[in-house]
């Protein structure tokens, strides 16, 4: 690991599995940084000044979480590249729990919880015009809900469910470059609608949730059970009089749990 301070602010840079790592103290977001660089980059800081989730919602990114910003190859197909955020967050699940850390779950679209609580977020943006940047912010140390008291009892962290030789930086980062590239590689040859029965078997479904929609959907909100997503991507909601509706995934501005 070569140590030193370049002309980007970074006081640590690494390779690590065929990536290049860029380590820095404190940066307005990962993403900002990572939108210039080349593919097999990633950009990794210990806090986030204006760190942010979809919809340009703030994401709190205190001391003591990790928030990554990876870069992979990008052919210019949205159409094909469509819920690739879906298959990071498979991805990551599956080698979390293959660590031990049993209770983490996806919950569409892009949340990473243990139990009810949110212990990360993923963020799929494009980079340049042959890239894409995949954002992961995890809760390991920190206490989000120390400068967000909203998050009290929304968020968690994984320092109360896992082993710190499970968590530590070097260890937990190769875990998200890892899951990273699995994602990558195996998205890249099947595609969302490849991807769909394997992402219908790990969702925790039949949770009652609450979709809040976006302008031009034909209502305000949609309730039911979450009950999976279809090839093309669209939800799946059950009612009790065992009807079902599908829900277009771009009429979804937020997923609530309730």
């Amino acid at each position: 690991m070569e140590k030193g301070i370049d002309h980007h602010g970074a006081y640590e840079t690494a390779g690590i599995r065929g990536w290049q790592v860029r380590r820095y103290g404190c940066v307005a977001s990962t993403q900002d940084i990572a939108a210039v660089l080349p593919s097999w980059s990633a950009v990794v800081a210990d806090v986030q000044s204006a760190g942010r989730g979809q919809w340009q919602r703030s994401f709190t990114s205190d001391a003591g979480g990790l928030y990554l910003t990876a870069v992979l190859p990008y052919d210019g197909d949205a159409v094909l590249w469509r819920g690739f955020a879906l298959a990071v967050g498979w991805s990551v699940v599956a080698h979390f729990r293959a660590r031990g850390i049993a209770r983490v779950r996806l919950r569409w679209p892009n949340d990473l919880m243990i139990g009810d609580r949110k212990v990360g977020g993923i963020l799929v943006t494009q980079g340049r015009p042959d890239t894409l940047c995949v954002g992961l912010g995890i809760n390991v140390y920190n206490q989000p809900w120390s400068d967000d008291p909203s998050l009290e009892g929304i968020a968690c962290r994984l320092a109360d469910h896992a082993d710190d030789r499970l968590i530590g930086f070097g260890h937990l980062l190769r875990t998200l470059l890892g899951a990273l590239r699995l994602a990558y590689l195996s998205f890249s040859l099947r595609g969302l609608r490849g991807f769909a029965p394997t992402l219908n078997r790990i969702w925790d479904c039949n949770r009652p949730v609450r979709l809040e929609l976006a302008a031009g959907a034909p209502a305000a909100e949609m309730r039911g059970r979450f009950v999976g997503i279809l090839p093309n991507g669209d939800l799946i909601l059950g009612h009790r009089d065992g009807s079902h509706t599908v829900v277009r995934s771009h009429w979804v501005k937020r997923l609530h749990e309730r």
